[in-house]
């Protein structure tokens, strides 16, 4: 019976999502997530985080390892699941809640729908934008009942901040992401 677990970490996602790509060894897994560049850019994962993230997800049945004998030495060679594709894809569909998972969580999200295709990232954008334009909406309703100078206005007003730059981010980036698109379609 697997470990039951209610969330999995970014990091998690990050490599059940490779996964999904082509089944890999860990040494496969640390090159992507190491650097600077791609995935690794928003999600960086130290070496030995990354088999125990495979031991985890393992445990949690949403992936499955066999031994490569035709290599010396021996590796095992991990896939996703179909339970751990369903999970995946849960997650992918899902707007982050908070303005700080932006930084990471929803970079993480955008990174593979963009790989899954145009349209999914932009699908992934346009539920994002509606998350925060309802989190900035919140945030307004709540600084209008506050008190003027106090701690909590004063942090109201840096939520406040941070949701509308981020909703003129990603608008800007759904813009360019559809114009992609629009090249793509013509060529």
């Amino acid at each position: 019976m697997p470990r039951t677990k209610t969330h999995l970490s970014p990091s998690e996602y990050a490599v059940l999502g490779l996964l999904l790509e082509k089944p890999a060894y860990g040494y496969e897994l640390q090159r992507q997530l190491s650097g600077t560049r791609g995935l690794a850019r928003v999600c960086p994962v130290e070496p030995a985080m990354v088999y125990a993230i495979l031991k985890s997800l393992a445990g949690l049945e949403l992936i499955d390892g066999e031994w490569d004998k035709s290599v010396y030495p021996p590796r095992a060679v991990y896939a996703a699941t179909a339970e751990g594709e369903a999970a995946f894809q849960r997650w992918l569909r899902q707007p982050v809640a908070r303005m700080r998972e932006v930084r990471r969580d929803f970079l993480v999200k955008l990174y593979f729908a963009i790989h899954e295709g145009i349209d999914s990232a932009i699908d992934l954008l346009a539920a994002q934008i509606d998350a925060a334009e309802s989190y900035r909406a919140a945030i307004e309703r709540e600084l209008a009942g506050a008190e003027a100078a106090s701690f909590d206005a004063i942090v109201l007003g840096s939520k406040l901040t941070a949701a509308r730059l981020t909703l003129e981010w990603l608008r800007a980036s759904e813009s360019e992401l559809r114009a992609r698109a629009g090249r793509e379609k013509t060529s």
